[in-house]
């Protein structure tokens, strides 16, 4: 069960596997929650690690404030929750607009962020991608979640995937579903202002990967955060698309966690 607690007046909801070794906060991207982190979670704890996922301000089973929402109250609340659990040290890995997010809480911390995991990420939305934030804005407003879900799912998983695991699209389809349309919509928009600030300023080592079939964010975007940072590398989980973490569990895991555990540091 998701514990809870207040950052700078908002309560978050958020899971936290416990455990005495390397810290990793998960960041979770539009219409996602820390529910879609629990693989990797399940990892940390394998390992001995303490992974946390926050549903962020405006998400999953967290408050959705009257302020604002942006990348970069985004970036501050997870800062605030690592030092409301008195968490020194940990790595970050972000998921889509959650890379921006994880990225700019990299650059609060300093020294105290010692890696950086970039799924399906992307240093800024293409100016021709703005009217389809626009229009998730539109529909959600309009009661017509539903189809904010068909275009999520259609997109965020591989057609191998959609025609070999039924179940998972229509999970997918419910999870993104049953996110509150005001909230949502606020997301989008916020979403759509979000871009990566001073990758050239990161002093930890970053991973920018994505699933080979990504239409979403492709290869090419991780590339251009790897090459714009003093230590940068890519990855790719084959056969997968945007929610590669969802799709292949395993892969990603392989993926994430082999950068990880070059660089984690002693418990």
């Amino acid at each position: 069960m998701a514990a809870r607690i207040e950052i700078e007046g908002v309560e978050l909801a958020y899971e936290d596997t416990g455990g005495s070794g390397p810290v990793v906060l998960f960041v979770h991207g539009l219409g996602g929650s820390a529910n879609g982190w629990l693989a990797q979670l399940e990892a940390c704890r394998e390992l001995g690690w303490r992974g946390v996922a926050h549903d962020q301000r405006g998400a999953g089973r967290s408050a959705l404030p009257d302020a604002p929402l942006s990348v970069e109250r985004w970036a501050e609340d997870a800062c605030a929750l690592l030092g409301a659990l008195e968490i020194e040290r940990a790595a970050l890995v972000g998921h889509s607009v959650g890379c921006m997010t994880a990225e700019q809480a990299a650059l609060r911390l300093g020294d105290r962020a010692w890696a950086l995991a970039l799924c399906g990420g992307m240093r800024q939305w293409p100016q021709e991608g703005m009217p389809a934030f626009e229009e998730r804005a539109r529909l959600a407003r309009s009661g017509r979640m539903d189809e904010n879900a068909e275009a999520v799912a259609g997109r965020g998983l591989s057609e191998r995937c959609k025609a070999e695991d039924p179940r998972l699209l229509g999970l997918l389809r419910e999870a993104v579903a049953s996110n509150d349309p005001e909230a949502y919509a606020r997301w989008a928009e916020a979403t759509a202002r979000g871009r990566m600030e001073g990758l050239e300023r990161l002093r930890c080592p970053v991973l920018a990967f994505c699933g080979s079939e990504d239409p979403v964010t492709p290869p090419e975007a991780s590339r251009a955060i790897a090459e714009a940072v003093a230590d940068g590398r890519t990855g790719s989980v084959a056969g997968a698309a945007h929610w590669c973490m969802l799709e292949d569990p395993e892969a990603t895991n392989e993926t994430v966690f082999a950068f990880l555990r070059e660089y984690a540091p002693d418990a």
